[in-house]
């Protein structure tokens, strides 16, 4: 499982051993089977900042919760996350399976909204194997504009307005993954191991634009999305449909918040390789392997022209974005989640702090 950590992003120069992002980042809280809630790391000193928890208890039997980004807000305010929660029935008054959305003050942990929406009949599971890239069942917030928090749960999709507390819109067999430019993109199921890559309206879930055949969608940032179809993946721009760029083989691709994309994988039996590309033009900037004998390190992260990630178990390093030269080969951690102040891996199941070096 993967886990990641967002933060209020403030200007920084080019990071060094440990990097930059903002003052505060914010993590899920995991229990031993399900998120318990939200907690703040302050990044200047490691210290626990505030936490913040739904108010139902967890779903019994639901699925599993997987660790994701809470997304925040465009001005930083507020961060925004789901959970699969029971209200327990009360007298005649059967108890009933929510989705329970929070809206939380970044600076105070202090709610700024709540909604409990019904939560649709679960499928069987086997659309997140066409729509899901990561197969994520549990409830999350892929995101929140001015007007409506996109969240997704078990293989259905639910347009909410913050303020009423209220479902715009729903689709099931939809797994949204991507908020850009007022179009939520996904995975929609259309048989049985069957999908396509599909954008919608985010105020009235109208179709937008549609790659067919196209499957396991991911979010990458800077308004893109992977996909594969056939043996290739694609780049696709998650507001037009447009696709930017096809790889050959299986890659997962991610945004440095500020001008590069990484993509990590590779063709069948060709072995692990890392390629980055501006974000702008998507024009390939460095990659490996390049014939030169370099090992191709494993990626924990990227952020600000910082590559970070391992060789070798437990020996840490960090390459620079832009050229793909070593910058750093005994950085002490390879951090999911970093900003200027330091960074933050999971190696022991919950958040653990490294300041930066320098």
């Amino acid at each position: 499982m993967t886990a990641e950590l967002v933060g209020v992003q403030t200007p920084a120069p080019p990071a060094p051993s440990l990097p930059e992002k903002a003052a505060r980042v914010l993590a899920p809280s995991r229990g031993p089977s399900t998120e318990e809630g939200m907690e703040a790391i302050d990044t200047q000193t490691g210290e626990p900042r505030w936490e913040a928890r739904p108010k139902n208890a967890a779903e019994k039997g639901g699925f599993g919760s997987d660790r994701a980004s809470p997304p925040v807000s465009a001005d930083g305010k507020t961060v925004y996350a789901a959970w699969n929660r029971w209200v327990k029935g009360e007298g005649t008054a059967p108890g009933r399976a929510v989705i329970e959305v929070l809206a939380v003050d970044t600076a105070t942990g202090k709610t700024a909204g709540s909604a409990e929406i019904p939560a649709a009949p679960s499928s069987t599971g086997l659309s997140a194997t066409p729509i899901g890239a990561d197969e994520i069942l549990a409830a999350r917030v892929i995101g929140a504009d001015a007007t409506t928090v996109v969240v997704t749960a078990a293989d259905t999709t639910y347009a909410v307005d913050p303020v009423a507390g209220t479902v715009r819109w729903k689709k099931a067999d939809f797994l949204a993954v991507v908020l850009a430019d007022g179009i939520v993109a996904g995975g929609e199921r259309t048989g049985f191991r069957e999908g396509r890559v599909t954008g919608l309206s985010v105020t009235s879930g109208d179709q937008r634009w549609t790659i067919s055949d196209a499957k396991r969608p991911a979010g990458v940032g800077s308004g893109l999305l992977t996909a594969v179809l056939g043996a290739k993946t694609l780049v696709v721009d998650a507001a037009k449909g447009e696709q930017r760029l096809a790889l050959d083989g299986g890659w997962g691709c991610r945004y440095d918040q500020q001008s590069l994309v990484l993509c990590s994988g590779g063709a069948a039996g060709s072995g692990r390789g890392i390629a980055v590309f501006d974000a702008t033009s998507l024009e390939k900037r460095w990659a490996l392997p390049d014939g030169s004998g370099r090992n191709v390190p494993r990626v924990s992260g990227f952020w600000h022209g910082a590559v970070y990630g391992e060789v070798v178990a437990d020996e840490s390093l960090v390459l620079d974005g832009r050229t793909g030269q070593d910058r750093e080969t005994s950085a002490g951690a390879a951090p999911t989640e970093i900003d200027q102040f330091g960074g933050v891996d999971f190696g022991a199941g919950r958040p653990t702090f490294y300041p930066a070096t320098r």
